[in-house]
């Protein structure tokens, strides 16, 4: 475990947050340098700054998952929810959302009140810790503006609730500055990995940046025309610079790079995950504590009824599902011909991410009977429970129940996690950021938006993540002309990057999202897909509209920050 780690979670109460919210203000705001009486205690400060990363309205379960991780790939899949954002069914007094935007505008107020706090300290004296602050809060608000639009930008602790008033700032103007802070912040940074993925480094502060560029050259961001294409190659020379730098290497096991976050541990031979929530404990005690539920809400269902000495998968509500375009993106699209994949392959050719995203079982028992006899039983949490239509009495079909497969990217097996019987809904399993696969395929889309056209090198790059993923790829000469390239790429980011909070913003900056989240209409009314989750995909399709593009400011900031109005069509 990482030092920033383990101190985090005692330090939050330490620093005051600060928004333009009068909630957020704090009279015990840090104004003054001495403060800090050693570095340890700067670490502390560091820490606070992190801290809002690993909490549940960010990282661990709002954000993260609610808000972001519910597109065209992936789907809730309950019928009843004490949430709407999960259907797009909220609005701007939806608790989620307050509890997000409150949380993420916590880690600026806290890294606002550490920079001027330690702006002329001698326990910062080469501004280390100072910069990475200030990277930090440029990434909490480029999330902001990714998700919310006009958003109020701060660059100063706030001492007074007089002192609330704060207009927003046009999306693009916000998306500007956050470019501006984090490449001034290159100029500190250091490729030293000893703390990854844990903190930032000068690679990742190179990743995020090609990622937000990306963001900034989207077809729904007011006012960018004019640099659009200056913008792809901004993401495409940030992308090179952390491809050149060899300090990240793919792992050579797609499943691996999630075994390590499921089991808390770091990759220090590849440094495939470069950047991570981290997530400690599962609140078994005081000092083993977690704010995350990846793994509990975003894993595979295990509800076990006893026999918790026994058992191989922890506890799992397991709400969010693959659907039936992610099953086809791996099963079909762009596989050679010698991989035609058919449903009564006795040995099928598998994407590995296909296998271990979908994986044909969850934890949930029960029994399989033909008649009155039974022919096998599971046992809750302890078994694998294949999947399988009502009508089957064997399980040889490898395609069986597409579209109803739970993610099995965050899985609680006891293998991996390391504890058995943790009956818990708060877990160690950490969330990835940023990995360097999609940095692979930020290189190859900024390339081919930039030149109008990809390169061997961009197509090799996309090769190099499908190579991993144990499938055969068509030559380049397939994919040589944009529009081909661009589908291709866009396709292999699905594939390779579901479930980790990105495909919405994808989708969004592509001016496919309202589009693409329709689809799931169509789909659902395919024999593929089995069970009522039916009715729930085209219910939450259908509430889908334009203004999901953006979240609605919350209703509290609004009463609070009378200088605010709400986004448009909310």
């Amino acid at each position: 475990m990482k030092k920033l780690k383990n101190i985090s979670a005692s330090l939050l109460l330490m620093l005051g947050a600060v928004s333009c919210s009068f909630l957020d203000v704090d009279p015990e705001v840090i104004t003054d340098d001495t403060y800090y009486n050693s570095e340890e205690e700067v670490l502390y400060g560091l820490a606070g700054v992190y801290g809002a990363i690993n909490n549940e309205a960010f990282y661990g379960n709002y954000y993260s998952l609610m808000l972001s991780n519910t597109d065209d790939l992936c789907y809730y899949n309950r019928n009843t929810a004490n949430n709407y954002s999960v259907w797009y069914q909220h609005d701007a007094s939806s608790p989620e959302i307050y509890d997000a935007w409150t949380e993420i505008y916590k880690g600026i107020g806290n890294a606002n009140s550490f920079m001027e706090a330690i702006a002329d300290s001698e326990y910062d004296s080469d501004h280390k810790y100072w910069n990475e602050a200030r990277f930090l809060r440029a990434y909490y608000y480029f999330i902001l503006a990714q998700a919310w639009g006009d958003v109020p930008l701060r660059t100063e602790a706030t001492t007074s609730p007089s002192n609330v008033a704060c207009p927003a700032t046009p999306q693009y103007d916000v998306l500007r500055w956050v470019v501006t802070e984090m490449e001034a912040s290159l100029d500190l940074a250091d490729t030293d990995l000893t703390e990854s993925p844990s903190r930032v480094t000068k690679t990742t502060m190179w990743g995020i940046l090609a990622r937000v560029y990306l963001f900034m050259a989207g077809e729904t961001v007011s006012g960018n025309s004019a640099n659009r294409h200056d913008y792809y190659g901004k993401a495409m020379e940030y992308a090179d610079s952390v491809i050149q730098s060899g300090l990240h290497r793919l792992n050579p096991s797609y499943s691996q790079v999630f075994i390590n976050m499921i089991s808390d541990e770091y990759d220090t031979e590849y440094h495939e995950s470069m950047w991570e929530a981290d997530f400690y404990g599962n609140r078994s005690s005081s000092d083993n504590w977690s704010n995350g539920r990846i793994g509990d809400l975003i894993g595979l269902m295990s509800q076990p009824t006893g026999n918790y000495d026994q058992v191989n998968c922890n506890f799992s509500y397991a709400q969010y599902n693959g659907s039936l375009k992610l099953w086809n993106l791996y099963w079909n699209v762009d596989r050679t011909d010698n991989e035609a994949q058919l449903e009564d392959d006795e040995d099928p050719h598998w994407d590995a991410r296909q296998a271990w995203n979908m994986c044909p079982y969850n934890y949930q028992g029960g029994t399989l009977s033909q008649g009155n006899q039974v022919i096998e039983e599971w046992t809750a949490g302890v078994d694998k429970t294949p999947y399988r239509e009502s009508s089957r009495t064997t399980f040889d079909y490898p395609s069986i129940c597409k579209a109803v497969r739970n993610c099995g990217k965050y899985r609680r097996e006891t293998i991996y996690e390391g504890v058995k019987g943790d009956r818990g809904t708060y877990t160690p399993v950490n969330y990835p950021i940023l990995r360097y696969s999609d940095v692979l395929l930020m290189y190859a889309e900024a390339y081919n938006e930039y030149n109008g056209a990809p390169s061997q090198q961009a197509y090799d790059y996309v090769k190099e993540v499908r190579d991993r993923a144990g499938i055969s790829t068509r030559d380049f000469s397939e994919y040589s002309d944009y529009a081909s390239f661009r589908d291709f790429v866009r396709n292999e980011r699905g594939r390779e990057l579901c479930f980790e909070s990105l495909r919405k913003y994808d989708l969004i900056r592509w001016g496919i999202f309202v589009e693409s989240m329709k689809g799931y209409i169509t789909d659902s009314q395919s024999t593929d897909w089995t069970g009522n989750t039916s009715d729930v995909v085209r219910s939450m399709a259908s509430s889908v509209q334009q203004r999901h593009i953006v979240l609605p400011i919350p209703t509290i900031e609004l009463g609070v920050n009378e200088a605010l109005v709400q986004n448009p069509l909310w």
